[in-house]
């Protein structure tokens, strides 16, 4: 059949029009749609930071900016037959949308940026990198945090139209909006959410059909998603049927793919789906996080298995020494914090105080030297009830209410020597039954009210917890305080550094307490929250401390004030602790240890022996003490870890993150590498001659490699037609690319041969492969390199109908 009949179906060479001035007008639809799915899509990927980024608000900047950015681009585009005018006109679009958003008082005409609008946009992008180091998500909602937002979702807008719509890699449009939704996945502990990601997910295949119909309206040039030509039959009309069903398995694919990723990746991946980097945890550039939670960070402490020496400390105390770093007395918000309200005077070496309770008449003073060694918080750790501070520099604020060290506003953290001279109260039992039943008041004239508030969200499982923890128990509020630590400390609870993360409620607010009681497993964190919480339930003043409990003695000593000897203690992020202060008419702040296995209960409060913690259900709980044992048990738990070979950044969350990309470079080299295998052997079938094959995947011979030049036509989008013969395909591809004629024309005369003539002379392999590599080069030589680099990475004959061979495509045998 003469190729003069057919309509022509190559691209049109270089220098012609895209398209003609009417065709611009017909492609006005299909430029509204592109625009509305990379809308979709853009909306969906950015709406998973929310988590990440508090509130919504800053979504409606968002929307308008990418907005402008696709209604522009799509415009342009389908006015204009110059590739990659769109994308830069919706480039420009961007920096005025931004300007006027952002920046109007320092532009011209409000939209158009000056000098002025540059000096300005480095002062915001320094106040950017300043509040994203120092917060942990969700990071605080303010102009220049949402100026970020705006300028990386312009930047992914962008990514997305030059991918789908000017290089023609619309499959490589997810790569970028992946790149948002891991954000969410790696910062916010319940993921992404399905609802963003399905949005995304439909966003992305509306790109994909979108990219298809820009290529089907006006576009002399195949587009990235055109896998195999359409049947052009006489008369010139187009028949869909190979076109659809690869549009059908395209489709197919990327929903299986997306399936499996949501599936499977959660479970083979820990910590994707709920947060590898979680709450409390930040990309850090040194600064110290001004919003993290204490709960959360002590929970990331804990588990982290590189824990080494945190600090050291040297004391002559005749008890076991808590340090303290934040006092939270705030429990009725979303997220307990420390209140940064408080009252604080500048940090001297005689420290103000509040006057002492009764049971201080009988004090001991202690002496404690603390030395940092990788410690570098905000929050200064100091023994309870400290008098005296010598020998810490820079601005520190202190609060006598807490008895807290909080550094000064930007403050860098840095490594400290410090002495503290505390009073420790003999507490015994019988004085605080005695004092909790015989005097009506405190102390002090009264207890802040906050230490009594609960809050409206208040579960019917505290309730239950608090009755069938005080049953009986008379209504002595030291008699309860001692019955709610042995119900905490009972069998009934379990320890778990892992659960609370597995399950969803890691960290605080009532949400956290009310799934701790159900679950009845959990860390410190939650214990102490719910002593302190029961403690309100029932009418007695309370607040939770963060610090450290007593660390591990290294059996050394140096000399102290006066002679005296003062032990070392070495304390890791292991030790990293929270427990509940109850407050008692006539003793101040009592502290109590709730917590199974963890501290060491007060002698005014033993506690009962606590279950046998199953290391197969928690591998990270140390073993479970009621006494001073718990804390050498659990340094000999770290050495043996240490011994099993978890060194300095097992587990930790760049070590997750480099598995994490190392899936997304496999998965997207899948189809790459798939491809590559099928060419390697389709190679080694064509030295196959003594038993010529041509069926479908089963090729030898010539025949094999007259399978390969068709996947190579549908790669770079010059597929074979099903009306077309070898000979006919192999002249038109000839006319369209002249350096690779004589290749083509031996391939096809070498598979012709194969079918039609009689056994005769073989093949030379050798020489097949050769012309095979012409052709590839005279394919890829047509295309710019980011397009070639999409089809490589994109194989467009992997998701072509099957089979590829002539046989499926000739009009005749």
């Amino acid at each position: 059949m003469s190729t003069a009949t057919l309509p022509r179906t190559d691209t049109p060479p270089p220098g012609s029009p895209r398209q003609a001035p009417d065709a611009a007008v017909s492609g006005i639809p299909a430029a509204a749609f592109a625009a509305l799915a990379t809308l979709t899509a853009m909306l969906g990927a950015t709406a998973s930071l929310h988590g990440v980024i508090s509130g919504w608000g800053w979504m409606l900047q968002v929307f308008v900016v990418v907005t402008c950015i696709v209604v522009a681009a799509n415009l342009v585009r389908c006015l204009s037959p110059r590739r990659y005018l769109g994308t830069l006109a919706g480039a420009v679009v961007a920096v005025l949308a931004l300007t006027f958003l952002f920046f109007s008082n320092t532009a011209w005409l409000g939209v158009v940026p000056t000098g002025a609008t540059y000096r300005a946009l480095l002062k915001v992008w320094a106040m950017a990198n300043e509040q994203m180091g120092s917060q942990v998500p969700p990071v605080e909602t303010t102009g220049v945090i949402v100026f970020s937002i705006c300028v990386w979702a312009s930047a992914v807008a962008l990514a997305v139209d030059a991918l789908a719509f000017e290089l023609r890699a619309a499959a490589l449009a997810g790569i970028p909006l992946a790149l948002l939704l891991s954000i969410a996945s790696l910062f916010e502990p319940h993921g992404a959410g399905i609802m963003t990601v399905a949005l995304t997910a439909v966003g992305y295949l509306l790109v994909l059909a979108a990219s298809r119909w820009q290529s089907d309206t006006g576009s002399g040039r195949r587009r990235a998603l055109e896998l195999a030509g359409p049947h052009e039959a006489a008369g010139g009309h187009t028949s869909p049927g190979p076109q659809a069903r690869g549009a059908l398995l395209q489709g197919a694919a990327l929903l299986a793919g997306a399936l499996v990723a949501l599936l499977v990746l959660p479970a083979a991946i820990p910590g994707f789906s709920k947060g590898m980097l979680t709450e409390g945890s930040r990309p850090s550039w040194g600064r110290i996080a001004t919003n993290i939670d204490p709960m959360i960070a002590l929970g990331n402490d804990l588990r982290n298995r590189s824990s080494g020496t945190v600090l050291r400390y040297f004391t002559d105390a005749d008890s076991p020494t808590y340090l303290r770093t934040s006092v939270i007395g705030q429990l009725t918000a979303d997220r307990w914090l420390p209140d940064p309200e408080a009252s604080r005077v500048p940090a001297t070496e005689n420290l103000v105080t509040r006057a002492f309770p009764r049971a201080f008449e009988s004090a001991r003073p202690a002496y404690t030297r603390v030395i940092t060694d990788r410690y570098r918080g905000a929050w200064m750790p100091l023994p309870g009830n400290a008098i005296t501070l010598n020998g810490l520099g820079g601005n520190w604020g202190w609060s006598p209410d807490t008895g807290t060290l909080l550094a000064a506003e930007g403050q860098p953290p840095a490594a400290a020597d410090y002495s503290v001279m505390s009073v420790n109260p003999q507490i015994s039992a019988q004085m605080l039954a005695e004092l909790s039943s015989s005097i009506p008041r405190g102390f002090f004239a009264e207890v802040d009210p906050q230490y009594l508030q609960l809050p409206e969200d208040v579960p019917g499982s505290l309730a239950e917890a608090t009755e069938a923890a005080v049953g009986d128990v008379a209504s002595d509020p030291y008699e309860q305080a001692v019955a709610i630590q042995d119900y905490l400390r009972s069998a009934a609870f379990r320890y778990s550094e892992q659960t609370p993360v597995e399950d969803g409620y890691d960290g605080s607010g009532m949400d956290v307490i009310d799934a701790f009681l159900q679950e009845k497993a959990g860390y410190c964190v939650h214990f102490a929250s719910t002593m302190a919480l029961m403690a309100r339930e029932l009418g007695i003043p309370s607040r939770l401390v963060t610090g450290y409990a007593p660390g591990t003695p290294t059996g050394e000593s140096i000399a102290g004030q006066n002679g005296s000897e003062l032990d070392e203690f070495t304390v890791s992020s292991r030790n990293a602790h929270a427990w509940p202060e109850l407050y008692f008419p006539g003793a101040g702040w009592v502290a109590f240890e709730p917590t199974p296995g963890r501290g060491i209960p007060p002698d005014y409060a033993p506690a009962l022996p606590a279950p046998d913690v199953d290391p197969t259900l928690n591998p990270t709980a140390p073993n479970a003490s009621n006494s001073a044992s718990a804390s050498s048990s659990e340094a000999s738990s770290e050495a043996a870890e240490a011994a099993r070979g978890s060194g300095p950044g097992a587990g930790s969350p760049t070590s997750g993150l480099a598995g994490i990309l190392l899936v997304v470079l496999l998965a997207g080299a899948a189809p790459w590498m798939v491809r590559r295998i099928q060419r390697s052997r389709r190679i080694a079938r064509m030295a196959l001659h003594g038993r010529a094959d041509i069926r479908h995947g089963k090729e030898t011979g010539p025949a094999a490699a007259w399978s390969e030049l068709v996947a190579l036509g549908l790669d770079f989008s010059w597929p074979m037609r099903l009306d077309e013969s070898a000979g006919d395909y192999s002249r038109r591809l000839a006319r369209s690319f002249p350096a690779a004629a004589e290749s083509l024309n031996a391939l096809a005369g070498a598979y012709e041969r194969q079918r039609y003539a009689r056994p005769g002379d073989e093949e030379d392999p050798a020489a097949l492969e050769a012309a095979l590599g012409e052709v590839w080069q005279a394919l890829a030589a047509s295309m710019g390199v980011g397009e070639r680099l999409g089809r490589s990475l994109w194989p467009r004959s992997l998701f072509a109908p099957r089979p590829l061979g002539a046989s499926g495509y000739a009009s005749s045998r």
